[in-house]
């Protein structure tokens, strides 16, 4: 019978454009899909001498039907139908059982809201979403609608689309949306979009002399706000992950994957975050690292390792990370900060079945929460704890699908 967990998918087609088309859900009505059996499946007498006999026989027939899960029957997340997520709170109770079609449902309405509210791309909620979500499937009208919501947005900022009179997006926005959207782009289209070429364009004519992009928001914020190695690493990323794309040899941008190179060689990583996004982007950027770095580098991402194993957020930083409230950091294992040494740990060529990567897997398996998230303490200030975001997408990476 097939598995009622599996994940709702959708016809998709591709115009001429590589853009997707929208499709229909596949909103399978067959009882099998949703745990029901046919009347067939329970042998019933010809005969039935009592009552109690009848009750017994209807108790057995819908049974399966009370311990069918509940989400089988839910409708894919879109923008109309979305629910906005529940405020990020540390007192949400865990979750009774891993459930990922839980998380991507979190995700999904997450990235809704915050299209919807914000209208904007940000790097916690949208922006890491359209990376982590082809994860799941790329049949998903959330995901769809995440993709031309991100297009659109860059369209008015990048030539020669630019409208003179439109306010132009923060460095740190323009940038990490255009490694975002061109990371997506390759996931699921295996190309690069005319705008996110147009993108690049811009964002090239952005780059210092250094290689980063020195405007680039500096609120002692981390992960993502605090230096410029951040948005460097995440270009670099996104280019090796175009690195099968005719774009990528374009004079523009090999002048600006060059510059990458440059100032990644002058400035090594100086935190455990720094570290991370060195993993990732050096498994898709060629020659970005040598066999040895990337050796000690896994090798001190292992050594924060808990013995509960997790890791804990606040550690991945350095001194440039700092609390607004001046609080003490959390010392406690997180979601965010697992799922994310996961993940680059895995890029970067460690096995699948490293013990020490099982049992990371098995703490975010059991730290998952009712809603479907994973509960990280923002390491800025006690507030909206957006990091949560961040920690769910991520999680949708280090884990899978069939991991139930």
């Amino acid at each position: 019978m097939p598995d009622p967990n599996r994940l709702q998918t959708t016809d998709r087609s591709v115009s001429l454009d590589g853009n997707e088309k929208h499709g229909t859900p596949k909103r399978e009505a067959n009882d099998a899909r949703n745990g029901l059996k046919h009347a067939r499946d329970f042998p019933i007498p010809l005969m039935i001498r009592c009552p109690s006999q009848l009750c017994l026989l209807l108790a057995t027939a819908l049974l399966p039907l009370l311990q069918a899960p509940s989400f089988a029957a839910e409708p894919a997340v879109t923008l109309e139908n979305h629910i906005p997520p529940e405020a990020n709170l540390a007192s949400e109770a865990l979750s009774k059982e891993f459930s990922y079609p839980r998380a991507v449902s979190f995700a999904d309405n997450a990235a809704m809201d915050w299209q919807e509210s914000r209208s904007c791309v940000t790097c916690h909620t949208n922006g890491l979403y359209l990376v982590a979500r082809p994860a799941a499937g790329l049949d998903s009208p959330a995901y769809r609608e995440a993709r031309s919501f991100t297009r659109n947005y860059l369209k008015p900022h990048v030539l020669p689309l630019k409208k003179q009179k439109k306010k132009p997006l923060a460095i740190e926005g323009m940038v990490a949306t255009t490694a975002f959207l061109a990371i997506s782009d390759m996931k699921t289209n295996g190309k690069l979009d005319e705008v996110t070429k147009m993108a690049f364009e811009d964002i090239w004519t952005q780059q210092d002399e250094s290689g980063a992009w020195e405007k680039w928001l500096k609120c002692q914020w981390g992960p993502y706000e605090v230096d410029n190695h951040f948005g460097v690493t995440l270009v670099a990323l996104a280019v090796g992950m175009a690195a099968q794309d005719d774009y990528t040899s374009s004079p523009a941008a090999v002048a600006g994957t060059r510059k990458l190179r440059g100032y990644l060689k002058a400035h090594p990583p100086s935190s455990l975050h720094q570290t991370g996004m060195m993993l990732w982007a050096s498994a898709h950027l060629e020659d970005l690292a040598g066999e040895t770095a990337v050796k000690d580098w896994q090798q001190a991402l292992f050594a924060a390792q808990k013995e509960d194993g997790g890791w804990v957020l606040a550690e991945l930083g350095n001194t440039d990370w700092k609390r607004a409230d001046k609080k003490a950091q959390s010392k406690e294992t997180d979601g965010y900060a697992t799922a994310f040494a996961v993940h680059v740990l895995t890029e970067s060529g460690r096995p699948g079945d490293d013990p020490r990567l099982a049992k990371a897997r098995q703490w975010l398996r059991s730290h998952q929460r009712e809603s479907g998230r994973w509960f990280t303490s923002s390491p800025h200030k006690d507030n909206k704890h957006f990091i949560s975001h961040a920690a769910t997408n991520f999680a949708l990476l280090a884990l899978s699908p069939d991991q139930e």
